[in-house]
């Protein structure tokens, strides 16, 4: 078979205005001046954003854009330490460290906190989406996060249907519903920023090439073709790619953007979709 150069979903950089976008270590942007010895500093991690830290310290972009002569606020560096100021008297005292395989609802339920509330402490526009490296702000314990009943009544059918997909085109089942849950937490409704659709964040486009390998007229916006056209392209680049890895990488940057060793981007998505795996 052919290999169609298809570079994929995500190579055009996704807006970074906030949430839980990583930063900084993803890309080569404007570096931040150096901070004043005599004012509070923090040390940008992957997966800070300049929103995320302004909440933190009761301050805001602009002006922490402009205490470090930041020409994009947008994009700031890992490993940057950032001047801050117009701190609160009070931070809040307890943070988590997210891990490989965690998501917000998990360590939500951990502290006894909601996901709400998490979203809202740490500035994430996208609950479902949470980064591997991020330190997080745990609010006051309040009520466990709990599903709501129709949400609760939709992973079920979800779960089975990335089963069914996954045992139709011979994939790991564990595979299918990491890739799943690293791009929507299993949500059909989801969209990004760059345009992706539903539980297997499928692109239009995306949806057309597969639909035109097999004369099929799957569409994206249905969870059931949904799931099985990202599963079939999977499937593809399980056939194409050298590595499981690279299947995966090539599966978020689409796999001409996939070289002889993984990026910067591709490593932490590869990373937390083979820790999600185990949990599955």
């Amino acid at each position: 078979m052919r290999v169609t150069r298809y570079r994929g979903k995500h190579l055009k950089a996704r807006p970074r205005t906030g949430g839980a976008a990583a930063v900084g270590a993803a890309a080569s942007v404007c570096i931040a001046g150096s901070a004043s010895a005599h004012s509070p500093t923090h040390l940008v991690r992957p997966g800070d954003t300049l929103s995320s830290i302004a909440s933190r310290y009761g301050t805001t972009v602009a002006r922490l854009a402009a205490a470090n002569h930041l020409a994009d606020p947008n994009f700031i560096v890992s490993g940057t330490r950032l001047a801050v100021s117009g701190t609160r008297s009070a931070l809040v005292r307890r943070t988590h460290l997210v891990r490989s395989g965690e998501t917000l609802s998990w360590i939500a339920s951990r502290f006894g906190t909601s996901v709400t509330a998490l979203a809202r402490a740490n500035s994430i526009a996208n609950p479902n989406m949470v980064i591997a490296g991020t330190r997080l702000n745990v609010p006051s314990k309040g009520a466990v996060a709990t599903r709501s009943a129709s949400a609760a009544r939709s992973v079920g059918p979800i779960e089975s249907l990335l089963e069914r997909s996954a045992a139709t085109h011979g994939i790991d089942a564990a595979l299918v519903k990491a890739i799943a849950w690293q791009e929507s937490g299993w949500q059909q409704h989801a969209v990004s920023s760059a345009g992706a659709i539903g539980v297997m964040q499928v692109m239009p486009g995306t949806a057309d090439l597969v639909n035109s390998w097999t004369g099929a007229h799957l569409n994206v916006r249905q969870a059931d073709d949904n799931i099985e056209l990202g599963v079939r392209y999977l499937r593809h680049l399980l056939d194409i790619m050298p590595t499981e890895a690279k299947a995966i990488a090539g599966y978020y940057t689409g796999p001409g953007a996939v070289g002889r060793r993984l990026s910067r981007v591709q490593r932490p998505y590869v990373r937390n979709v083979r820790a999600l795996k185990n949990r599955f």
